[in-house]
């Protein structure tokens, strides 16, 4: 009985440790919202998971598909979604990025609505070419958050 006992406290931390294990498309996805709003903290971080979740909602497809996508995230512009990632994943704020790009994959209705369903935006100070095609419909922090028109 003692031995199972045992057996049983060392396999408890190893199944933790297990739901605590993320899939490649989370930290790539997660690797992205560091590229993209690090400096935006959790709130701007989870603004731009709106933005790829209400893509991959309208597209049919993975949140880590649509940030593959060839330029639409300026991060991966010139580098791979690996390297994205080796640059990122020992930054302290990655670990709120994982969490977020989690909940993007996993339950992605509990991201809220803060950018009322946009699925473009970009830097406050920028004046992208398309934007005559976007209506804005959220600012938070420093960027703008828009819908199709």
């Amino acid at each position: 009985m003692k031995l199972i006992a045992t057996i049983m406290l060392a396999v408890l931390p190893l199944a933790a440790q297990a739901a605590e294990t993320s899939t490649y498309g989370q930290r790539i996805v997660a690797s992205v919202l560091m590229g993209e709003a690090r400096g935006e903290g959790e709130v701007g971080m989870t603004a731009v998971a709106e933005v790829i979740r209400n893509r991959a909602k309208e597209a049919g497809k993975s949140p880590l598909e649509i940030v593959c996508k060839r330029g639409e995230f300026s991060c991966l512009n010139g580098r791979t979604p690996e390297s994205l990632y080796r640059k990122f994943y020992r930054m302290p704020t990655y670990q709120t990025a994982l969490k977020i790009a989690k909940t993007c994959y996993n339950t992605p209705d509990m991201l809220g609505n803060k950018t009322r369903g946009a699925t473009f935006y970009d830097q406050k100070r920028n004046r992208p070419p398309w934007i005559k095609d976007v209506t804005l419909v959220a600012s938070i922090g420093n960027h703008n958050f828009y819908v199709p028109k």
